[in-house]
């Protein structure tokens, strides 16, 4: 145990270490957060910073007028766009495709592939939007959900990247073990994902409801909330991905009837059966595809 506690910090500063050389938000992702978090902000003053870069521009007109959001007439307008998604719900975009911007490379997937990470996020993401309407929450809110959704393994990037050999013999271990992956990966490195999803949370000065769902999606039991809660869907949806099929290597699913109860009493499911809850979220998943083709553009 001494030779672990003396080894532990060791791993915990190359992350860190890690995070601090890893890029943040664009410039203009910055501008637009700030812009939206503003009291009295409108959509003149969003289209004012938006419309300054080209390519976000085209992202944000692309997507309205996709499937994803199946409107009936196409929107030509960015202050139209604005208008339409409402301005909360332009700030989850701007910010989930900084997100997938930031994490889709290649090289940054070892011990498992980036098919296998974004399929589970998307599928994570889809069900806690669902989840989100299922429990009526305002339209205009629902996008930060699925971000929350999309970003809440995030901490498992920067691991497998800088210690690809320990990550998979922590894949093994929790396959093996029945153990989760926080587990093993304390076990092999020191350090989890939670804790390194919390790190890049605070890099990207993100809510405190996003970095609560980075940070205790496996623990939202624990989490002290008055109720309905981003951590609480975060959890329910990622049990529900896994159910699906559609985990990361070495997750394991964890809807088991307590979950399912929870899904009935506090989602709003009561009279659906579970097949007909993930049948929604495939379809809500190829809506989402749209999104993340757009996202991934350069």
């Amino acid at each position: 145990m001494a030779a672990r506690e003396t080894a532990a910090p060791a791993p915990l500063g190359k992350v860190r270490a890690h995070i601090l050389r890893m890029a943040g938000l664009s410039t203009t992702a910055i501008k637009v957060l700030r812009t939206c978090n503003e009291p009295n902000a409108c959509a003149n003053d969003l289209n004012r910073v938006i419309s300054l870069d080209p390519v976000l521009t085209g992202r944000v007109l692309q997507l309205i007028n996709s499937a994803y959001y199946s409107l009936p007439s196409k929107v030509n307008s960015l202050t139209r766009a604005i208008i339409l998604l409402g301005i909360n719900t332009v700030k989850n975009l701007v910010l989930s495709f900084a997100v997938f911007q930031s994490f889709s490379h290649r090289d940054s997937f070892r011990a498992f592939t980036a098919d296998q990470f974004w399929t589970h996020s998307l599928c994570t993401a889809a069900a806690a939007k669902l989840l989100a309407g299922g429990r009526e929450v305002p339209l205009a809110e629902r996008e930060e959900y699925f971000v929350a959704g999309l970003m809440h393994d995030i901490g498992k990037i920067p691991l497998n990247h800088l210690f690809p050999e320990a990550y998979r013999a922590a894949v093994a271990g929790s396959q093996e073990s029945g153990r989760g992956m926080r587990c093993e990966e304390n076990l092999q490195i020191g350090v989890d994902h939670c804790r390194v999803g919390h790190m890049i949370a605070r890099k990207w000065q993100l809510s405190p409801a996003l970095t609560a769902a980075l940070t205790d999606h496996h623990t939202a039991s624990e989490v002290s909330t008055d109720g309905f809660s981003l951590v609480e869907a975060v959890a329910l949806a990622d049990a529900l991905a896994h159910h699906m099929g559609a985990g990361t290597p070495g997750g394991h699913s964890r809807l088991d009837a307590d979950g399912r109860g929870c899904l009935q009493m506090r989602w709003g499911t009561a009279g659906h059966h579970l097949t007909e809850l993930s049948a929604a979220v495939v379809e809500e998943i190829e809506k989402a595809k749209v999104f993340l083709e757009i996202a991934g553009r350069n």
